[in-house]
C-alpha cells in the first residue's frame, strides 16, 4: 500500500494545531491543505498552491454529494433567518420554556429529541428547533453544539433506516463473501450494537452530564458563565453564524402559529421528498428511508419551510414579498463562511487520502497486533485515522477489510470487531475539527467552531479512553459483554475526577 509515511500525518496535525491556537478555522485548514499539496507536488509551494484549487477544492465542490451539502447549509441559513424575523423562534421559546424552565430540562429534552431524527444526522434541524429554548434557559452554545454532535453520527450508526446502516452492512457483506461465510450481514449489524462502545457511551455521556452537571474542561467554564451571566459565548467570540438583533413593529404579536406553520411545511417537504426519492411504492416505508436522498429531502424541507415562513410574514403585514425574498437571501449570506469551511475540510480529506494516511496507520496497526490486542488497537487506530481525516465512512472502508479477516484468524466474534471499527470511525466524525458533522453542529448551535471543538474534545477523549479500555479488557479476557461494564465504570470514574479537577482549577478557557 502506497503512502507518505509519517509525513501523511503532518497536514491534518498542522491544521488542528493552527486552528486551536489562532481560532481561525478557514486559514488553518487552507495552510494544512497547502502543505499537503506542496509535499505531494515535489515540495514546490507554488505548484502546491495552484493544485490546492485545481486538484482539491474544485473537485470537492464538483462531487454531487458535497454540492448537495453546500446547498443544504445555505438554505438552512435562509430558513433559520426567516424563523427569526417572523418571531417564530421567539414565540416557540416563550411557550415551551413554561415547561422546559431550567438548563437540566433543556439538555435532556434536546438529547431525547434527537431520537426523532434517527433517519439522518439531526445537527442542523435539531439546532434550529432547540436553540431558542436553550438560549432562554442559559445553556451555552458550546453545550448545545456538543449535544448536537454527540447525537449526530453516533445515533445514525445505530439506525437501519439511515444511510449509515446500509453502508455498514455493505462493508460487512463484502468481507463475508471474501471469507466464504454465509452469515447474514444485517444480523451481524444488529449484533454489533452492544459492542459499539464509543457510540453508546458518547450518547449516554450527554444524558449523564445533563442530569448530574458533571461538566469538564473548558465546557465547565462555558456553562458556568452561561448560568451566572446569561452570556452564551464569551465576550469577543463570534459564532459561526452571525446574529443580528431583530426588532418587531410596535403592536406585532408573536404567536405560536408563526412557528408551527413553517415547521409543518419543513417536515412535510422532508418526508414527501424521502418517500418520492426512495420510491415508497416499490421499496416500502423502511426501504424509502434507506434509498431516499436525505440531503435533498432536508434541502427541500428548508426551502418549503422558508416559503411558509415568508407567507406567514406577508399575511400578517410584517413585510412585503420582495422583503421576504431579500430576507431569505440575507440568511443564506450569513452562512457564507460555512460552505468555505466545508470545501476546505473536504479538500483536507482529499489530501490525507492522496498521502495515504489510512494505509500508513493500517500498516502500523498490523505490525503490532496480537490476538488479545486486536479489538483495542483496531479502535485506537481507527480513531486516529478518523480524527486526521474527519471521516467515519472512510475509516470503515479502510479498516473493515483489515479487521474482519483478523477477527476470523484470531477467533474474535465478528460483531465485536465491527463494533471496534465503527466506534473508531465515530470518534473522529464527532471530534475532528475538519469533520462535516462537527461543522454542522457548530452551525446548528450558532457556536464558534473552535470553541465547539475545544469544549467537546475532553468528552470525546474521555469516552474514547473508556471504550479503548473496554475493548482491551474484552480482547484479553474473552468476556466481550463485560466490555460494557468496564467502559461504564471507567467513564463514570473519569467524569467525576475530571469534574472535580475542573471545578477547583482556576483558569480561563482558551476561547
Amino acid at each position: 500500500m502506497s503512502h507518505y509515511g509519517i509525513l501523511s500525518l503532518i497536514p491534518p496535525i498542522l491544521a488542528v494545531i493552527l486552528a486551536l491556537k489562532t481560532k481561525q478555522t478557514l486559514l488553518s485548514l487552507f495552510f494544512g491543505v497547502w502543505l499537503g499539496s506542496t509535499i505531494i507536488n515535489g515540495y514546490n509551494p507554488l505548484v502546491g498552491f495552484v493544485k490546492v484549487v485545481s486538484d482539491y477544492m474544485i473537485p470537492a465542490i464538483g462531487n454531487s454529494y458535497n454540492a448537495g451539502m453546500l446547498i443544504l447549509v445555505t438554505l438552512a441559513g435562509g430558513f433559520v433567518y426567516m424563523l427569526r424575523i417572523t418571531g417564530a423562534a421567539e414565540a416557540f421559546a416563550k411557550v415551551v420554556t413554561k415547561k422546559i424552565n431550567n438548563a437540566k430540562k433543556g439538555q435532556i429534552v434536546t438529547w431525547a429529541s434527537a431520537f426523532l431524527f434517527s433517519y439522518t444526522e439531526p445537527c442542523l434541524i435539531l439546532g434550529t428547533i432547540m436553540r431558542p429554548i436553550t438560549d432562554r434557559v442559559r445553556i451555552s452554545r458550546a453545550k448545545l453544539s456538543y449535544i448536537l454532535d454527540s447525537m449526530g453520527c453516533n445515533l445514525a450508526s445505530f439506525s437501519p433506516i439511515s444511510s449509515y446502516g446500509p453502508f455498514i452492512t455493505g462493508l460487512i457483506a463484502t468481507q463475508l463473501a471474501a471469507a466464504n461465510i454465509t452469515a447474514n450481514e444485517w444480523g451481524l449489524y444488529f449484533q454489533m450494537f452492544p459492542f459499539n462502545l464509543y457510540g453508546i457511551f458518547a450518547m449516554l455521556t450527554v444524558l449523564i452530564v445533563a442530569i448530574t452537571g458533571l461538566d469538564i474542561g473548558p465546557m465547565y467554564i462555558e456553562e458556568k458563565r452561561a448560568r451566572e451571566t446569561g452570556k452564551l459565548l464569551a465576550d469577543g467570540v463570534e459564532p459561526l453564524v452571525p446574529e443580528t438583533q431583530i426588532k418587531f413593529p410596535e403592536g406585532y404579536k408573536l404567536t405560536i402559529k408563526n412557528f408551527i406553520i413553517p415547521m409543518v411545511f419543513l417536515f412535510a417537504g422532508i418526508f414527501a421528498t424521502i418517500f418520492w426519492s426512495g420510491d415508497i411504492v416499490t421499496n416500502g416505508f423502511r426501504g424509502a428511508f434507506i434509498n431516499g436522498n436525505i440531503t435533498l429531502a432536508i434541502s427541500v424541507g428548508f426551502l418549503t419551510g422558508g416559503i411558509a415562513a415568508a407567507i406567514v410574514g406577508i399575511s400578517t403585514g410584517l413585510f412585503k414579498f420582495t422583503e421576504a425574498f431579500n430576507s431569505f437571501v440575507k440568511g443564506m449570506e450569513d452562512l457564507i463562511m460555512v460552505p468555505f469551511i466545508l470545501v476546505l475540510a473536504w479538500s483536507m480529506g482529499g489530501i490525507t487520502g492522496a498521502m495515504g494516511v489510512g494505509n500508513f496507520l493500517s500498516e502500523v496497526v498490523q505490525n503490532y497486533l496480537t490476538g488479545g490486542l486486536v479489538p483495542a488497537l483496531v479502535f485506537l487506530f481507527g480513531a486516529m485515522i478518523s480524527f486526521a481525516t474527519g471521516s467515519s465512512w472512510g475509516v470503515w472502508s479502510i479498516m473493515m477489510p483489515i479487521a474482519i479477516p483478523m477477527a476470523i484468524n484470531f477467533n474474535i466474534p465478528i460483531p465485536y470487531i465491527v463494533g471496534a471499527v465503527i466506534g473508531g470511525g465515530l470518534f473522529g466524525d464527532q471530534c475532528s475539527p475538519i469533520s462535516d458533522t462537527t461543522i454542522m453542529s457548530s452551525t446548528g448551535a450558532s457556536c464558534n467552531h473552535i470553541v465547539h471543538v475545544s469544549t467537546q474534545l475532553p468528552y470525546g477523549i474521555t469516552v474514547g479512553v473508556a471504550a479503548f479500555l473496554g475493548f482491551l479488557f474484552g480482547g484479553l479476557t474473552g468476556q466481550y459483554y463485560l466490555s460494557l461494564l468496564v467502559t461504564a465504570i471507567v467513564l463514570g470514574a473519569l467524569l467525576v475526577v475530571l469534574n472535580k479537577y475542573s471545578s477547583k482549577k482556576e483558569y480561563k478557557a482558551e476561547i
